[in-house]
């Protein structure tokens, strides 16, 4: 009697361990489910009605009030022939970029990583600090210093040349001055991404061809770059996508000259300054664009994919050194100098200038007199300044959030269903990393077409930035958590389960936790990003969604130059502060964890 009670207790007990396996399952099964569907929701949707939208809108009207389908938008896009200067300016747009910035991130790469001169360290943190800037900004500083007649470049080198022309001799508003500020905007991301490879090369090769009698520069030139050479062309690749997709340098500095490249063409089809918005001209150069950079992402993709053929780094003798400059340490310590007084300290500078004198005017005994910190004060006045800050932090906080707890997902699912050889787990992976290809005006006009008609009532609404926003940064959030989840072996989650834990406890208790220094930095870049985003959010706000870049930008094009430098400088101060923070945090967690 007593044996049977205790098979039917044994019976019971393996039965509910059954139905909790198999709840644990199901809600695994459920939550990969609802991912999938969400990512492609976010991602998928929006491009298809683009595509749907360039063979449907027409000139006066949207996708979903034609019955026509017709190929004309992509017919006058590639023959009308005021779109040649379009595509042309691109093109040398982004060239010139890629000419003034690259170059110079190599060679500053090189010099911190590779040689011995001295500051490295500080020079190198230097370096970075424009990031915290927005690009608006930026070309505002610009402006500032080198505008044709009012420039305090121009200013003080026609007094020092004795030149009579009240203009020059530097003009930003040309090609060559986007080309300038954009490729001084590339510096700091390109110097991230191939300090890292020179950082990491086993120096013996040099030092070989040293033994051999060649010098520093038929050594860096022979044996140093076509090792390289991936890393190399991948920055390359990647940057072009970067400079192709820019807005705000274009569209500041090339609406002063006429000059428009595809971003800025895109934004003022549907923002047209006379007669109703183009949404086919929009969509057909969306597409255009989109095709043009996956195609590019494909290429990069396709070149970071084999760089184990060029690694340096092996079991045996590995041992980062820098090399002796020698005569040239002096010149390279300047050169490193001046790129951190012209990029860095300069603009800065001259916006908080700008920001504490009633109206602009270059630095000068009498403007010296005048410095007030009046519009700081003044500015609070205003009427939609409380509600974009609002704005902005709501936007960065739910973009933020939902971004990162989004990309966790995406993460697990990929590196752990991924060790099955999983489809569905490759097919979230590729998905998650599209929008990495996508232009933000792209998804800001995307998501103009999915939600103007929807019945999700978000269209006009902040939800709708915070959702491209989301979209956008996807990519990066979610290929930054899944190279830390690799780190973490699954024995931890595995000891977890058999201990009785369900998935989402293990998943909330053991992988996060251990996910922790990468989710905050993640959450920083998303956060400061989004607080600094102005292509979407040009494209999808109304006056009730304002955020501090849109209101930038509308002060600028009014004319109010102070009130814009003001609100620059809180951002700019508001993106350090955020970034300090993060620093702060994962130097408390590393004391803490020793």
């Amino acid at each position: 009697m007593k044996l049977a009670k205790l098979n039917v207790a044994v019976d019971t007990h393996n039965s509910s361990v059954r139905i909790l396996t198999k709840f644990r399952v199901s809600v695994k099964s459920l939550v990969f489910g609802l991912t999938l569907i969400t990512v492609s929701y976010l991602v998928l949707v929006p491009l298809l009605m683009l595509l749907y939208a360039s063979v449907k809108s027409t000139e006066d009207k949207l996708p979903f009030e034609s019955t026509v389908t017709t190929l004309g938008n992509y017919t006058a896009v590639l023959t009308n022939p005021s779109m040649l200067p379009i595509f042309l300016n691109t093109f040398l747009f982004t060239a010139g970029s890629l000419a003034v910035g690259l170059p110079l991130a190599v060679l500053l790469a090189w010099l911190l990583e590779r040689t011995a001169i001295p500051v490295r360290t500080w020079i190198a943190n230097l370096i970075l600090v424009p990031m915290t800037i927005p690009s608006l900004l930026s070309a505002i500083a610009w402006i500032q210093l080198l505008d044709p007649r009012i420039g305090l470049i121009n200013v003080v080198l026609r007094s020092l040349l004795g030149l009579t022309s009240d203009m020059g001799p530097f003009d930003i508003y040309t090609l060559y001055g986007m080309c300038f500020v954009q490729g001084l905007r590339l510096v700091p991301s390109a110097y991230l991404m191939i300090a890292a490879s020179f950082r990491a090369m086993d120096p013996s090769l040099e030092e070989q061809s040293a033994m051999a009698g060649q010098n520093i520069t038929r050594t860096t030139m022979r044996v140093t770059l076509p090792i390289m050479r991936p890393a190399l062309l991948a920055a390359l690749i990647y940057f072009i996508i970067v400079v192709m997709e820019s807005f705000d340098i274009p569209g500041l500095l090339g609406f002063t000259a006429r000059i428009r490249v595809l971003s800025t063409a895109i934004y003022w089809a549907t923002h047209s300054e006379v007669g109703l918005p183009d949404y086919g001209l929009a969509s057909a150069l969306g597409t255009i664009v989109l095709a043009a950079a996956l195609l590019l992402m494909w290429v990069y993709q396709r070149l970071t994919a084999h760089q184990e053929r060029f690694a340096t780094i092996t079991g045996k003798g590995y041992r980062p050194r820098q090399v002796s400059l020698g005569v040239w340490t002096v010149p390279a310590t300047a050169l490193c100098v001046v790129y951190v007084f012209v990029a860095v300290l300069l603009p800065f500078v001259m916006l908080l200038w700008t920001s504490v004198q009633p109206f602009y005017s270059t630095p000068s005994a009498d403007s010296l007199a005048r410095v007030s910190f009046e519009s700081y004060v003044n500015i609070w006045r205003e009427s939609g300044v409380m509600r974009a800050l609002w704005n902005t932090t709501v936007l960065a906080l739910v973009t933020s959030v939902a971004t990162i707890l989004l990309a966790v997902l995406v993460s697990w699912f990929v590196v752990r269903r991924g060790k099955q050889a999983d489809g569905l787990a490759h097919y979230l992976a590729t998905v998650s990393f599209l929008p990495q290809c996508v232009p933000s005006i792209v998804i800001g006009l995307a998501f103009i077409f999915v939600y103007v008609r929807s019945p999700i009532p978000i269209y006009g609404t902040l939800w709708i930035i915070a959702l491209a926003m989301t979209t956008r940064y996807l990519a990066f959030s979610s290929r930054a958590t899944t190279s830390a989840l690799m780190q973490v072996h699954g024995e931890l989650e595995e000891a977890s389960q058999m201990a009785g834990a369900p998935w989402t406890r293990t998943l909330r208790r053991i992988t996060m936790p251990l996910l922790a220094p990468a989710m905050i930095n993640v959450f920083l870049w998303v956060a400061v990003h989004a607080m600094q985003e102005l292509s979407m959010a040009l494209m999808l706000y109304n006056p009730d969604t304002v955020v501090v870049s849109t209101m930038i930008w509308n002060m600028w094009q009014n004319g109010r130059t102070a009130d814009a430098s003001v609100l620059g400088v809180l951002l700019t101060l508001l993106s350090a502060l955020l970034l300090l923070a993060g620093h702060l945090i994962s130097y408390l967690r590393r004391g803490s964890n020793s």
